[in-house]
C-alpha cells in the first residue's frame, strides 16, 4: 500500500491528538473540573475543540506538537481569570435592581478590569502563538475559536430553544 504524504501528515495528526486527548483525560481523572460542566460532557467538548482546531488551522504534527502546549497553558489562564470575576461579580437580574449605585459602580468597573486583564492575557499569548505557528495559522486560530464557540451555542439553542417573549 502506498501513502501519500497527505495520508502520513492526516494519520501523524489523527495520532498526535489521540494522544493530546489521552493526556487531557488523564489530567481530568485527577479532579480538575472543566469550565463546560459535567466532566463527561466537558470531555467531548474538549475533545471536539481539539479535533476542530487542529483541523482549521491545518497543523502539522511538528506545529501541533509545539502549539497545544501553550495554547492549554493560555486556555487554564483565560479559564481561571473568567471564573475569578464571574465568582466576584455573579448577580441575577432580579437583584441587580437592589444595588446601590455605589455597588452598581464597582461591578461595571470591575467588567472593565476584567475586559482589560484578559486582553493582556490575549496579547501575552498572542506572541508565545507567533513563536510556534506562522502568522497565518494565529489568524486562523482566533478565527477557529470564534467559530467553535458559535457552533457550541448553535448547539445549545437547539437543545434549548429560548421561551417565547412575554406579551404584555
Amino acid at each position: 500500500m502506498k501513502l501519500t504524504h497527505r495520508k502520513i501528515i492526516t494519520v501523524g495528526s489523527l495520532l498526535l491528538i489521540a494522544l493530546l486527548l489521552q493526556t487531557y483525560s488523564a489530567s481530568a481523572q485527577q479532579g480538575q473540573q472543566h469550565r463546560y460542566g459535567q466532566k463527561g460532557n466537558s470531555d467531548k467538548i474538549e475533545a471536539q475543540r481539539i479535533a476542530f482546531i487542529t483541523k482549521e488551522l491545518e497543523l502539522t504534527p511538528d506545529e501541533a506538537k509545539a502549539f497545544w502546549p501553550v495554547y492549554n497553558e493560555y486556555d487554564v489562564k483565560r479559564h481561571e481569570l473568567r471564573k475569578t470575576f464571574k465568582d466576584a461579580n455573579d448577580i441575577h437580574k432580579p437583584e441587580i435592581e437592589k444595588l446601590s449605585e455605589k455597588e452598581a459602580s464597582q461591578m461595571l468597573d470591575n467588567q472593565i478590569i476584567e475586559a482589560q486583564k484578559l486582553l493582556d492575557l490575549r496579547k501575552e499569548y498572542h506572541s508565545k502563538f507567533k513563536s510556534v505557528l506562522p502568522a497565518i495559522k494565529v489568524l486562523k486560530l482566533y478565527d477557529a475559536e470564534r467559530e467553535f464557540q458559535k457552533m457550541l451555542i448553535d448547539r445549545l439553542r437547539q437543545h434549548n430553544p429560548p421561551p417565547p417573549p412575554k406579551s404584555n
